[in-house]
């Protein structure tokens, strides 16, 4: 740090290190963004495994039809014929999961609309309309054989 004499100096350096403060405060938050966008998939296993080991408080019927489906499919179905830790373990997991998953349903009801209709939100966004050129009445039917 250079020694101030006058008061025109004064300034300068003022100046100068509020523009130093404002790179600095950008470099942060590059530097936040940054430590997020790596920690993102982190984050996400944690969120996934929580829901499958916590169960969210929702209604008594909810929670009746999530055990039956569960219990009834997966645990005497679908795992009839595994090992009893998996019959025991697997339906804990989906009970849990699905509480959380019931909970939002207008999400879940868009979820299952797009999986039936074969349409998914991010392929509508990426897909660019072609120009539709005109076709003479020559060129279809039995005239184009």
């Amino acid at each position: 740090m250079a020694t101030i004499s006058n008061y025109k100096e004064l300034k300068q350096e003022k100046a100068r290190l509020a523009s130093r403060q404002q790179e600095l405060r950008l470099q942060i938050g590059e530097d936040w963004q940054s430590i997020k966008e790596d920690l993102k998939p982190s984050f996400l296993l944690a969120s996934t495994m929580k829901k499958a080991f916590t169960r969210k408080a929702s209604g008594v019927f909810t929670n009746l039809g999530i055990n039956l489906i569960a219990d009834g499919l997966f645990k005497k179905v679908l795992l009839a014929r595994t090992g009893r830790l998996s019959r025991w373990i697997i339906p804990f997991l989906v009970k849990n999961y699905a509480s959380h998953l019931v909970d939002d349903s207008d999400h879940l009801i868009q979820k299952i609309k797009n999986l039936f209709s074969g349409k998914s939100n991010k392929a509508q966004d990426t897909v660019t309309p072609q120009p539709v050129h005109s076709v003479t009445p020559q060129e279809t039917g039995i005239d184009a054989v």
